[in-house]
């Protein structure tokens, strides 16, 4: 009975040595955002101060591992408001953004989130839950942008609520552009998309994937338990001109 009691307590304390303890760091403004992204470790984990941030353009850059993501979240998931002229890149692999809401504002470029710094440098295995993005539009109906575009390989948007978009372009879209997003694995799960009013014409779609340019070519995205509540942008909610999808 000592004997096994003596072998248990070795494999507890076995066990807690081999968790990992998370450096939290604290930031208040943009300028202490970009020097945490910048020294971020696997396992390091950015908390975002609630408020309104307001003209913020976050590139959010680093390697994090399977087992320690580096993970940049809100202080109080929903009350960390991105506002103004704004939007969020990823690049590198294990990144995680929780807790973030977008609205008041809209994207200075294509996309309001984008997995990926330029063409040169995509995300993967990254992934965006619990966000929330609400009529983050642009000025000019008829100036396209998408809120979600996704790049890269092995990807998630998950327990998100996107709603409102009123001018062209989808709200979300998954590019297979290069090589690097080919047999790409995302996964589009668990959403809530919110009423979208009707736009006239194409370029109204909720999801879309790929483009008449890669209809032959494999993207292997799952699209599974979303509610799209009163999506009316155009007749296509989900455009799928890729192949080996999984929707359900």
């Amino acid at each position: 009975m000592y004997k096994n009691l003596v072998v248990i307590s070795f494999l507890l304390f076995f066990i807690s040595c081999k968790e990992v303890s998370t450096n939290l760091i604290n930031v208040a403004n943009i300028q202490e955002l970009n020097t945490a992204i910048k020294d971020a470790k696997p396992g390091d984990e950015i908390v975002l101060a609630n408020g309104i941030w307001k003209d913020v353009e976050i590139e959010f850059i680093g390697e994090g591992t399977k087992d320690q993501p580096i993970i940049l979240r809100a202080e109080t998931a929903g009350e960390v408001f991105i506002e103004g002229v704004s939007n969020l890149k990823f690049g590198g692999k294990f990144l995680v953004v929780s807790g973030l809401y977008f609205r008041n504002g809209y994207t200075p470029s294509k996309n309001v989130i984008a997995f990926r710094i330029d063409e040169n440098q995509v995300a993967n295995n990254c992934r965006v839950t619990n966000c929330v993005i609400e009529d983050f539009n642009q000025l000019q109906r008829d100036k396209d942008d998408l809120w979600v575009q996704f790049y890269g390989r092995y990807n998630q948007l998950d327990h998100c609520y996107l709603a409102g978009k009123t001018n062209r372009g989808p709200t979300v879209r998954v590019d297979l552009k290069g090589n690097e997003s080919i047999k790409n694995y995302h996964k589009i799960i668990n959403n809530h998309f919110g009423p979208r009013p009707r736009k006239g014409g194409a370029s109204g779609e909720t999801i879309q994937l790929g483009s008449s340019f890669t209809s032959m070519s494999p993207s292997n995205t799952t699209i599974a338990n979303n509610l799209f509540e009163a999506c009316n942008g155009e007749v296509e909610i989900i455009s799928s001109k890729t192949n080996f999808n999984e929707i359900k």
